[in-house]
């Protein structure tokens, strides 16, 4: 258990001269570790309308789709959250390569399914909880190695991500064309398994620090080492000095005990992590739940574009260059938002209100034609887009609690996993009830209008508190 407490010490703080992370080095092995991670974790999740569009076709229909996106985002979100405690505790191979161990079970057993509750649990549950177990993992590892070189190392990686969402769909086409879906799926865990390794380069930042000439504070993390541990061991040594007879009940006294302790930490561990008192804060309030419904807006419509467009008699390729296209903007939206940010400084609420507002139009559009050129030029719009929601949402929140930030994305974190565990079901239902993705989309565009409601009335409540003070 040494690795698992090398970058942690009981003394407090300390100063150590002239030793900082690498910024390079084995950073760069790190670097490339994280990029895998988020490029297979995406890469096959984008892509998953159109490598299962045939198995929910066998199933009667597209209403399992929602249920198993939303099972997997909930599941990778609550996850995320527990492996960002588990590492106050273990170290980031420990606790990654139980993710990336998830996540391969996840994709074998998927190979197997025949029935949409068995995808619920093997692609939305495990592989979805393997996932989120690795992203903590993945962002506290590079932020170790990084400092100076943080942002040019992170934009390569989202790179790296928005090329597999490029490529994925139509490697997924090409696969199923050649091999059929079970091979497909054999085919992708076998890729996958180099998260195995990915997780394997995640060292403690200690073991590469190099030397410099300035002098680091350094903020170390205290460790209590299992205080009630040596209580638990009296207690078994007691429980073998009793007569017979009275034994048996104090072993079941001592287990009740270990028992109720372990759930009194599991509670403590949640309060520990989780600030509640910021939802005392109305404006907190409004951006925590804006943003979750955002996103489940956001997420919901990358799984069910490629079967809507299914459901409008494309053929396989023309949905796949469809969703490249979407990637490719995506992309070039990104970049752009990162080289106009160099020079001018952005309001990032702003941007993203009127990104959600611009995206309520453009869910409903993307319904109103079939025509190949009119959908192809909704999704690049989308594209555009949808760089406001996924680079921006951090800045939103961080904007909300400033003081607070990792408290306020615990808070979002729990809640919109738990958002999208109730909300992706219920579009499934619309469908299973309408029986066409139009009024899905309608409801992804609901799911914006709250956002923009919301954040509507809390500028207006804002600005009339404002005047009178």
């Amino acid at each position: 258990m040494d690795e698992a407490y090398a970058h942690m010490n009981s003394d407090g703080k300390t100063s150590k001269r002239g030793m900082v992370p690498p910024d390079g080095g084995w950073g760069y092995v790190v670097g490339i570790g994280v990029g895998f991670t988020f490029m297979l974790g995406f890469g096959s999740s984008n892509a998953f309308g159109i490598l299962f569009h045939n198995f929910f076709l066998e199933q009667g229909g597209g209403s399992g789709l929602p249920l198993v996106i939303g099972v997997y985002n909930g599941a990778l979100s609550i996850s995320g959250f527990l492996g960002g405690i588990a590492l106050k505790k273990y170290s980031f191979r420990q606790v990654g390569l139980v993710g990336a161990g998830l996540f391969v079970l996840g994709d074998a057993l998927t190979i197997f399914v025949h029935k949409t509750y068995q995808l619920v649990f093997t692609f939305g549950v495990i592989r979805g909880a393997g996932f989120g177990v690795m992203i903590p993992v993945s962002f506290t590892a590079f932020n170790c190695y990084f400092t100076k070189k943080r942002t040019a190392m992170m934009s390569a990686n989202q790179a790296m991500s928005s090329l597999a969402s490029i490529t994925f769909p139509m490697l997924v086409t090409f696969l199923l064309t050649e091999y059929g879906l079970r091979w497909t799926l054999a085919l992708i865990m076998a890729v996958d398994l180099h998260l195995v390794f990915a997780m394997l380069v995640m060292h403690p930042v200690e073991w590469h620090l190099i030397e410099s000439n300035e002098p680091v504070e350094k903020e170390l993390i205290d460790i209590n080492d299992m205080k009630n541990k040596p209580a638990e061991n009296y207690d078994e040594f007691s429980v073998r000095m009793l007569p017979a007879g009275e034994e048996d009940e104090e072993i079941k006294s001592v287990k009740r005990r270990k028992k109720e302790s372990f759930r009194m930490n599991i509670v403590k561990m949640v309060c520990e992590n989780v600030e509640f008192d910021l939802l005392k804060d109305p404006k907190f309030v409004s951006t925590l739940i804006g943003l979750g419904f955002a996103f489940v807006s956001d997420v919901t419509y990358l799984a069910m574009e490629p079967m809507l467009l299914f459901s409008y008699g494309f053929s396989k390729m023309e949905v796949a260059t469809c969703v490249m296209v979407g990637a490719i903007s995506d992309l070039a939206a990104r970049l752009s938002l990162a080289v106009f940010t160099l020079f001018f400084v952005v309001d990032s609420r702003l941007i993203f209100f009127v990104g959600t507002c611009v995206t309520v139009v453009l869910r409903i559009a993307l319904v109103s034609s079939n025509a190949l050129w009119f959908v192809f030029a909704m999704t690049a719009v989308s594209g555009l887009v949808r760089c406001s929601v996924q680079v921006l949402f951090p800045l939103v929140l961080a904007s909300a609690a400033p003081d607070r930030f990792p408290a306020a994305l615990a808070l979002h974190i729990l809640f919109s996993g738990t958002l999208m565990l109730l909300a992706d079901p219920i579009i499934g239902i619309v469908y299973e009830v309408t029986g066409s993705y139009v009024y899905c989309f309608f409801a992804m565009s609901f799911c914006c209008l709250v956002c923009v409601v919301l954040w509507t009335i809390e500028y207006i409540v804002y600005r009339k508190g404002t005047n009178r003070s």
